[in-house]
């Protein structure tokens, strides 16, 4: 069977980032590729409540943030039963074998390299839903 086409203006994304300018670049590249609702927040506190909030069909997470880093705000989103299978793909500098490591076992469901280009955030967003709907 063929995979079923994701509708992009259906979708709700959460970004999840401590700076402000970052989330505004990916809000925009979101917009660009046809996403239809766009939430923030600036941590990963705050991200867990959004994300109960708005149930996201997907989160964009920055790896780097304080307090509570994307890795924390991943471990506590799989804690909760809503979390435990929306799709998070991080965004990071840092593509290192331990950062890989560590998203693995958290269940990341995927990475993107800062800086992010449109064309592979709306991919990695595409890979993410069609892999969640027929896993």
């Amino acid at each position: 069977m063929p995979t079923p086409a994701v509708d992009l203006t259906a979708l709700k994304v959460l970004i999840i980032d401590d700076q402000e300018f970052v989330r505004a670049i990916v809000k925009k590249m979101l917009q660009q590729v046809g996403i239809g609702t766009v939430v923030e927040a600036h941590d990963g506190n705050s991200g867990l409540e959004v994300a109960e909030r708005e149930l996201p069909d997907v989160v964009v997470c920055d790896v780097q943030m304080r307090p509570v880093d994307g890795f924390g705000f991943v471990k506590s989103l799989r804690a909760q039963p809503f979390g435990r299978a929306m799709p998070v793909i991080m965004l990071t500098a840092h593509t290192d074998s331990t950062t890989v490591a560590r998203a693995k076992e958290l269940d990341v469901d995927a990475f993107l390299a800062k800086p992010v280009l449109p064309p592979a955030l709306k991919d990695k967003i595409i890979t993410v839903i069609t892999n969640a709907r027929t896993g």
